[in-house]
């Protein structure tokens, strides 16, 4: 996975943080608690950065069942992974929040579900609205105040969902005119999904080496179950 430089000033600004903390993330509730009204603004982040990750993983497990419904097995896989990831996001960001003294509220908001071609369009316009715009204004909210778990999380969410942008488009790339052709060469695949438990990083083979996002030993790699 390329990077960017976008992503090279974010990471050399983040890096005294970041790095260091990239094997012992603070959702592993080592961190000290703080006073909340102390990093505000890093509150405010997270809530939000948790209510758009929890509407992700909702509409992927919407989006696996009528991929399921239309005989998509295979999508309806790359869906259910992708909500695995979304959900540790989510929890990684409930985590920091807290520790810092708040109870993320769940978002009651319902799912927006269409047919499967339209939900992977939809899917990859969430995905790339994250990558370009939600995660690096919050990232750059965050600098301010630089609390540790909050920066370290979002950047994970961010390099993810980078993954989830590319697996997408492999798709993509032919289906707009000629889907069910694309569709049907993916369902002939024989494909497997593992998640990081503690980033969200996504990968469609096995782990060869340490999460290339936070660090983490292979061991912390899950396949994912397929949806039935």
């Amino acid at each position: 996975m390329g990077v960017s430089r976008r992503e090279i000033l974010m990471l050399s600004f983040f890096a005294p943080i970041w790095f260091p903390l990239s094997r012992t993330h603070a959702a592993d509730e080592k961190e000290p608690l703080f006073r909340k009204d102390a990093f505000p603004r890093s509150i405010a982040v997270l809530k939000e950065a948790f209510v758009l990750e929890m509407v992700a993983t909702r509409n992927y497990v919407g989006y696996s069942r009528k991929a399921l419904s239309e005989s998509y097995p295979n999508i309806a896989y790359l869906f259910i992974a992708f909500s695995e990831s979304e959900k540790i996001h989510a929890d990684n960001y409930r985590k920091t929040l807290l520790l810092l003294g708040e109870t993320p509220e769940i978002p009651t908001a319902g799912i927006d579900i269409s047919n499967t071609k339209d939900n992977l369009q939809k899917a990859a316009e969430n995905e790339r609205a994250k990558i370009t715009h939600f995660y690096p204004e919050f990232i750059k909210r965050l600098q301010p105040e630089a609390h540790d778990s909050s920066v370290v999380s979002c950047m994970y969410s961010w390099r993810s969902h980078k993954q989830h942008e590319a697996e997408i488009n492999k798709i993509l790339k032919y289906s707009e005119r000629y889907f069910g052709h694309v569709a049907k060469k993916i369902e002939g695949m024989d494909l497997h999904y593992f998640v990081c438990n503690n980033c969200g990083s996504t990968l469609s083979k096995p782990p060869e080496i340490p999460c290339t996002i936070c660090n983490y030993p292979m061991k912390y790699y899950r396949n994912i179950d397929r949806p039935s």
